[in-house]
């Protein structure tokens, strides 16, 4: 894992964000060069600058550490990086101008990275007309180009949680002794079943938000997607703790489609 520079480590309190299993994982894919062309990160109060241009320097950076002082890591100042476009900020959510703005810009060649990074802020609070304008975008970008979106609260709109990897750093206390991935075999399914009967809601979903990021770190999206989206509805339409295992076994065993057992209760 490529090794972070103690200007980012920790800074003004927030290594619990740079210590988290997420972020180690998301250094060494960026490292191997299979960083996510659409990222989510949810963040707490405070800490999505800090997020931002931590992860930036590693995404524009030439060897991927954000350290060895290539060309695009001397090219950071006050303002930011010329490879770097940013859409609203924070508490105020990009309009559709501003989301067609940043996708203009992003076209555009990078400057001196060898890639470009769109950086939407408050995710969380984007109006449906300003999120439908960045769906094409974040669903096929152009090469060499890369979306952050930047959320305090997990609600992401559901076409743009589906066309994204997600990573939570909300995560409650005690989640992180949980398994890493589902389970592979019927007895393993009957064990946690039984075991997670009980769980609350929260419990769940944290668990399965913790599914959905191990399963993408090793390039099962489309399990990450659909798991991703159990938890959105799960949590919008509070739905029982028996009907979210339900529909985890249908997808994660059976290997049914989100679609298939929801309908258009997504839409509802």
């Amino acid at each position: 894992m490529p090794d972070i520079s103690p200007v980012l480590k920790g800074r003004n309190g927030h290594s619990d964000i740079t210590d988290a299993n997420e972020w180690a994982e998301l250094s060494v894919m960026i490292a191997r060069g299979d960083a996510p062309h659409a990222l989510a990160a949810i963040i707490p109060s405070g800490s999505d600058g800090f997020f931002r241009d931590a992860y930036a320097r590693m995404l524009l950076c030439r060897s991927g550490t954000g350290e060895d002082g290539c060309e695009s890591c001397r090219g950071w100042g006050d303002d930011g990086h010329p490879d770097m476009v940013v859409a609203g900020s924070l508490g105020q959510p990009a309009g559709v101008a501003d989301c067609l703005a940043l996708q203009s810009s992003l076209h555009l060649k990078p400057v001196l990275a060898s890639r470009r990074l769109g950086v939407i802020c408050s995710a969380e609070s984007l109006s449906l007309p300003a999120a439908n304008s960045l769906l094409k975008v974040t669903e096929e970008p152009p090469d060499g180009v890369f979306l952050l979106f930047l959320a305090e609260r997990d609600n992401l709109i559901p076409t743009i949680r589906s066309r994204v990897w997600t990573l939570n750093f909300h995560r409650p206390a005690g989640s992180v002794n949980e398994p890493e991935f589902p389970p592979s075999t019927p007895l393993e399914w009957a064990a946690w079943l039984e075991r997670t009967k009980k769980s609350s809601l929260d419990e769940l979903v944290s668990l399965v938000d913790l599914w959905a990021s191990s399963l993408g770190g090793r390039g099962e999206w489309s399990k990450s997607a659909a798991l991703q989206n159990v938890m959105y509805l799960s949590r919008h339409r509070h739905m029982p703790v028996s009907m979210v295992q339900d529909a985890l076994y249908a997808i994660l065993w059976e290997g049914m489609h989100g679609g298939q057992i929801f309908g258009d209760l997504r839409e509802a």
